[in-house]
């Protein structure tokens, strides 16, 4: 109801939750935020379906950086360059889109130390949620500069991802 008192066809929220850079102790940390990221979503979920609204929210993950896939001295791990995102939504058809990477050590993506290489870009997914918020496919260059650098078959189109 705060849209339409607003007037604004779409609305973009922001937020972060830190705690994810684990160094160190990775199982007890990935554990603790994993559960409370699942509670969180969940009742999220739960009061949108409530409110009738789930069909036109989109909840996307983002993170700036991985983790490498072997653990360091401190039973932590490093920085990464591949990680897995998801799109929730009453809107969006469900499923895996891309690949699921094979997620092992010594693998054709793994550029050492468990480091993998990121076979799909951010872009590709988030440019069907622009699309589906209103930007123009002829705007794709203009909101995503680097659009242009990456194989057309990496990209998602928005009639694979939404209903």
């Amino acid at each position: 109801s705060a849209r339409v008192d607003r007037q604004a066809e779409r609305d973009f929220f922001f937020i972060e939750d830190g705690g994810w850079d684990s160094h160190k102790g990775v199982e007890n940390a990935l554990y603790t935020k994993f559960g409370e990221v699942n509670y969180a979503l969940e009742e999220f979920v739960a009061e949108l379906k409530a409110q009738g609204t789930f069909d036109n929210v989109v909840i996307v993950t983002h993170s700036d950086f991985a983790r490498t896939l072997t653990p360091n001295s401190n039973a932590g791990t490093d920085h990464g360059w591949s990680g897995i995102q998801m799109v929730i939504s009453g809107a969006v058809k469900g499923g895996l889109i891309n690949q699921y990477p094979r997620l092992a050590e010594g693998s054709e993506m793994d550029a050492g130390r468990g480091r993998l290489i990121p076979r799909y870009p951010l872009e590709g997914m988030m440019m069907p949620v622009a699309e589906w918020m209103g930007m123009e496919p002829s705007q794709a260059s203009q909101v995503f500069p680097n659009i242009g650098r990456f194989n057309s078959s990496h990209l998602i189109t928005k009639e694979t991802l939404f209903k």
